[in-house]
């Protein structure tokens, strides 16, 4: 008697633990589509003749994007001739021929439509604008017309050692972490002089930042940066650059 007892109750117990466990899954589920995105770049930029996979994610606190375990169903609108995407997969090819800034926007149908997601996208030629991409400041600078190679003094809230994004769209971010505003240094706009190889950022964030106008010059074959600024840079003694590569 006591053994069939025992057993009944360890029954009950199982059911309970299975329920609570089911109905907190479902929470889980529900929090994530609710708050699910496409990622894990936004907007989603592709090179001219290259490729994409885009994934339906969901945010973690402080930290990147997860993917969402749900079915999604892609789709491209509105149709620009050279650009498709594999309604499964979410992989986007792009022709080489499609021009610079060419741009649409990405649909996801996310578990049978319980959330519809849309990124926009663009694509690029670094024959137009060389400066897109992120880049990673270098903790040294290099100083003069024989660009020395040194070791900037250490200031609080310095920019070495965060990424810098050229978007294709002319906006710009720098910082630590993408979407976390606790690592956000700087964001803005910039409008870039391809002959004359100069830029003019006007921040939008922090406020009442003037614009500040920058020399840039490329060396490597294109993969590393030099960013001079114009004016008085609390960041870099006079006469210095940053030092960015490609990431």
């Amino acid at each position: 008697m006591n053994i069939r007892r025992a057993r009944t109750w360890f029954c009950v117990i199982c059911y309970c633990l299975f329920a609570m466990t089911a109905c907190f899954a479902q929470k889980v589920d529900e929090w994530t589509i609710r708050n699910a995105q496409i990622g894990p770049d936004a907007p989603i930029e592709i090179r001219a003749g290259g490729s994409y996979v885009a994934q339906a994610m969901y945010p973690n606190p402080d930290g990147p994007l997860s993917p969402l375990n749900a079915s999604v169903q892609w789709s491209i609108a509105p149709a620009i001739k050279g650009i498709s995407i594999d309604a499964k997969s979410g992989k986007i090819s792009v022709d080489a021929s499609v021009p610079h800034g060419a741009t649409t926007t990405v649909h996801a149908n996310v578990a049978n439509g319980r959330r519809r997601l849309e990124a926009k996208l663009y694509v690029f030629r670094l024959e137009e604008n060389p400066l897109i991409g992120r880049w990673h400041v270098d903790p040294k600078v290099a100083c003069g017309d024989a660009q020395e190679i040194k070791s900037p003094p250490v200031r609080p809230r310095s920019f070495h050692g965060i990424d810098w994004k050229f978007h294709v769209d002319q906006q710009l971010w720098a910082g630590k972490e993408a979407n976390i505003a606790a690592g956000t240094w700087l964001m803005g706009d910039y409008t870039y002089d391809l002959k004359a190889a100069k830029i003019k950022i006007t921040t939008k964030w922090p406020v009442n930042k003037p614009a500040s106008n920058w020399s840039y010059a490329f060396k490597d074959g294109g993969k590393t940066l030099l960013l001079h600024p114009l004016e008085p840079w609390d960041d870099l003694e006079s006469g210095c650059s940053y030092i960015l590569s490609l990431r």
